[in-house]
């Protein structure tokens, strides 16, 4: 995975003596003892959806452009004058938080039965599209888009966020890119196609913001990070 082996394989495969088999070991089972377990099957049907999508439309990476509809909360692509419905912004953006809320590590969740189920936030807000859009940024790609506590994204509303998380945005999307992602290639047409530029897009378009803003925002409860 990402050129090196995963610290905790979910299977071992077995092609001794004119087999062909893989043996799933215990560390998926016990999956399914921790609380996240009641989103992994849309997460996993969103990775997939992802991937089948990309697979089909046989777009050059550097042209796929994956866009996120803000009324039905979806991801999309434009293809031959046509739109392809993919999945769940949720469920496609879960797993690179950990199903934990981006701003205060409080656990998420994405079934659509839920209370609580997480909302889609503009990290930053997207009051100010237009001024993005002048310095040609997508202020609703997928780079700008994060998951979070229902009652953590209300406090926060339109504010920009403290500037300590604009590292921990970079790095949940540096986690994309490392991991081969079908999102990694719209973040990177996005951002920039080095990580220097992708640093220098994200803090250019957080002073913008800034620029705009009275003062920065903090949650009023952040739990140990894990991401």
């Amino acid at each position: 995975m990402n050129g090196d082996t995963i610290k905790d394989p979910f299977y071992q495969k077995n092609y001794g003596d004119g087999k062909k088999e893989i043996i799933l070991t215990d560390n998926i089972f016990k999956l399914q003892e921790t609380l996240q377990f009641i989103n992994f099957e849309q997460e996993v049907d969103a990775r997939w959806n992802l991937v089948e999508t990309a697979w089909n439309l046989q777009i050059n990476p550097n042209l796929l452009e994956v866009k996120h509809d803000s009324l039905k909360q979806e991801l999309f692509v434009d293809s031959l004058m046509r739109r392809i419905d993919i999945t769940s912004v949720r469920d496609a953006l879960n797993g690179y938080q950990k199903g934990k809320c981006f701003y205060s590590y409080q656990d998420i969740f994405l079934n659509k039965g839920s209370e609580n189920i997480c909302e889609v936030d503009h990290f930053l807000p997207h009051l100010n599209k237009k001024a993005h859009t002048a310095e040609e940024a997508n202020i609703n790609g997928v780079w700008n888009l994060v998951l979070a506590d229902p009652k953590i994204n209300s406090d926060k509303s339109a504010r920009v966020p403290h500037r300590r998380y604009l590292e921990r945005l970079y790095n949940r999307n540096e986690f994309y890119i490392e991991s081969k992602h079908p999102l990694a290639e719209t973040i990177i047409n996005q951002t920039g196609k080095t990580k220097e530029k992708r640093r220098i897009f994200l803090q250019s378009q957080y002073n913008l913001a800034l620029s705009y803003s009275i003062h920065e925002w903090e949650p009023w409860i952040e739990l140990p990070g894990n991401f």
